[in-house]
Order: structure tokens, then sequence, then C-alpha cells
């Protein structure tokens, strides 16, 4: 049985998207504010994810505690995640709990209490946060080579998470203009997935969230042109050299995505990738390696990692630029494209088979797009992309003029990069 998605916009702009699989058990939600990180100011840094944080500390009718009583006490869980352009609240739990469930999040979503005691507690969770972050290479490289690709003084190259001298700033009022600014309206998506009637879900948004103000238009600082920077993190107690290189891409709603999106696939998505079968399978010079793409409104970057030995640097970046000049100069085989087309589109469709995933599509297709994107026509457009479409994708892609860098290990580390990089 197919799922049936419809879409309907309230009076105060929020927008809505259901699902209807009624051959699940289960119901997913999520509430977006489309603003995260990059839509904050300066003296901001780290108030989108604070506030994430805060509206799980309790509303002005339950605690922190009541929150998690009454979702888990419903055989649901709830969670919340901050990104560069959006925050998001979701919920899944069984189907016939839904109404309840969503009460307690639309709660949660519009009116946080932000007690001063629980405000101070939170700015030491989130002190906790950034030490671990910072303990861990593989997700303090993450914040390095945003800082590279981006620029320090962007919101797209800060750190999401806000730094300890930041949160020191943070008072009441801050907060509370914020979350005004932000959670209205306009700026609010809802997406439910599930077994679950469309005309009954508006019904129950309408009367938790049709009263919320429209809010204004919110703005954020565009994307700078590609500005090739280098970050090393010297860290001599680490066995390892993380790295990271970034190239700026295409943002998302350029048509050649669908073509980067498969060069990315062949270049490091998958085990079958030629980063994979080369650096780690060929040549045994790491345990991970894996290339991504990162897409915004108006840029985005395609990004490479691994972890190695230090002594095994100079050798993977060698290989690294004979994969990257291959795909410049003679493009991809017809198998390989085929192949990755395949991939992409059996993921996705097995992806979508559960309730999160739909939840999710339908979620960012508003969010991003102002309406919903059916999964098959994206297929369609993948179906089409051409081997000289990737050619050109691999020609653009992989420009040294927009090359980043970010590194985490040794001393050696920073001096194997420099030569590779002044090559």
């Amino acid at each position: 049985m197919s799922p049936s998605t419809r879409v309907t916009r309230l009076d105060n702009g929020i927008r809505l998207a259901t699902v209807s699989m009624p051959h699940m058990a289960s119901v997913a939600m999520g509430i977006w504010a489309g603003a995260g990180s990059r839509h904050e100011t300066e003296r901001e840094h780290g108030m989108a994810h604070f506030v994430e944080h805060m509206l799980f500390k309790g509303t002005e009718e339950r605690s922190a505690e009541e929150i998690s009583r009454h979702i888990e006490s419903l055989g649901a869980s709830i969670d919340g995640f901050t990104v560069e352009d959006h925050t998001a609240y979701q919920v899944k739990g069984p189907s016939e709990k839904f109404g309840r469930l969503f009460e307690v999040l639309s709660d949660l979503y519009r009116n946080p209490f932000l007690d001063p005691t629980e405000i101070d507690s939170e700015k030491q969770v989130i002190r906790e946060e950034i030490a671990m972050v910072h303990d861990q290479p593989s997700q303090y490289l993450d914040d390095l080579i945003s800082e590279a690709a981006w620029g320090r003084e962007h919101p797209l190259g800060r750190s999401i998470t806000g730094t300890e001298e930041s949160l020191e700033t943070f008072r009441r009022a801050d907060i509370e203009a914020f979350h005004s600014r932000v959670y209205r309206g306009r700026h609010t998506v809802v997406s439910v997935a599930g077994n679950i009637d469309h005309d009954e879900v508006a019904a129950i948004v309408s009367a938790r969230l049709g009263d919320l103000a429209p809010g204004d238009e919110l703005t954020c600082e565009p994307a700078q042109p590609p500005q090739p920077q280098h970050r090393f993190h010297e860290d001599g107690g680490q066995e390892q050299s993380h790295l990271a290189l970034s190239f700026r891409n295409v943002d998302r709603n350029d048509p050649r995505r669908y073509a980067h999106k498969l060069l990315n696939v062949i270049l490091g998505e998958n085990m079958s990738s030629r980063l994979f079968q080369v650096i780690r399978e060929q040549r045994g010079l790491c345990y991970e390696v894996q290339s991504d793409l990162v897409s915004f409104s108006d840029a985005g970057a395609l990004q490479i990692y691994l972890a190695l030995s230090p002594a095994n640097l100079a050798q993977a970046l060698r290989a690294i630029s004979t994969i990257l000049e291959d795909l410049r100069t003679r493009g991809v085989t017809a198998v390989e494209l085929e192949e990755a087309k395949s991939y992409v589109i059996g993921q996705n469709r097995i992806s979508l088979e559960n309730t999160s995933s739909q939840m999710m599509w339908a979620g960012e297709s508003l969010l991003y797009f102002n309406e919903w994107i059916d999964p098959e026509v994206a297929h369609q457009h993948l179906e089409a992309v051409s081997l000289e479409d990737i050619h050109a994708a691999a020609r653009e892609a992989f420009d040294p003029d927009t090359l980043c860098s970010a590194i985490i290990g040794p001393a050696e580390s920073r001096s194997r990069l420099a030569q590779w990089l002044g090559r």
C-alpha cells in the first residue's frame, strides 16, 4: 500500500504535511523551526542550539521530568537537534497516541518556561558538550573544516554549540528574544507520518498552533565566495591524523545537484566507492575514509574525511590526488554511473518504508523547497543524469582554487599536508 501525502497551510503560515501509512502501527511527528546557527548574530553564537536545549527544560504546564515521563509513558521517544539552517523536535510513538503526544510536543515548542536556574544549569551541560566534542577528533574536525570552508567570522564557519565565552553572555531576555523571533508561524513546518488521518491531524495542529503569531521574515548572511583556508590543531596524544578536505559545491536548489550527488557516491559515499576501494581496501592505509555533501540554500560543499597513521598521510594524499584528477580528466564509467543510481534510489526507497524517514522527507521538502517533492520525481532526475553531466560535475567540484583543509594530529601531520597543498 503506497503512502499518501497531503499538504495544508494554516493562516498563520505554518506548513503541515501528512503521510498516511495505514499499514503501520507507529506515528512519527516533527516540528521544525526554519532557523539555525547561521541565523544568529555574532553576539548570539550558540543561541539556536541553546534554545533547543532549553525547550526540553520545561513549559508553564510541565517540568522537564514531566515532559520525558509523559512521552515515554505513552510508549514514545523524543529528541531534537540543531543544524546551520534549522532546528527540529521529533517524537515517535504508537499511532493511536498521536493527539496526546502532539499536545506535549507543541507545548514544548511554543511555551518554554526559561527558569533562570535551569538556564544556568544548562550552560554547564553545554560546556560539557563542547568539551566532549574537543575530546573527539572526528567531531572537532567538523568545526575546524566548517571554519576553514566558510570563514571564522561567518555564521556558517562558527560552531553550532557556541563557546564557553558566548554562553556566559546569554540572559533570559536574550533567549526569549531569539525564541520570539524564530518560533513563529511562517518559519514553522509540521510533518506527521504513520497510521493517521490528514484531516484529524490538521484539526489538532490548528488547535495547538493555529494562533501562533506569523512572525517577521528571517534573514541570514549570504555564503561568502570560496576563500581557500587551512586549519591545524596539534594533538601529540593522538595516534592518528584526522583530515578533512572541502571543495565548494552547488546549493540545494541547483539542478546540477543530482549529478553532484551521484559523483559523491562514486567518490566516497559507500564501500564500492573509489576512495574506499583504493585507500582502504587496496592499499590498507586507513580504516575510515568517506566523502559527503553539505548543502544550503545558497552554497554547498563536497568534503572528504579520513583518519589514519601520520606515516600513511602522504601516501593517502597522493592517492586522493590521483582519484580526483582522474575524475576531472576522464569522468566515470557507465557501470559506475548505473551502480550509483541504483544505490541511491534503492537506499532511498528502503529508507522510506518507515515512518521516521517519511516524516523527515516531507518535513525537509516543505522546509527547503516550500512544497512536497515526490521521491519518485527525485529518482527520475537521478536516472536522467548522463556520463557528460557527471564529468562536468567533477570538473566543477574538484577546483583546487576552492580547496580548504583541516587536520588534527601530531606536528608531522601539518608538514605533510602543507607539502601536498604546495604541490
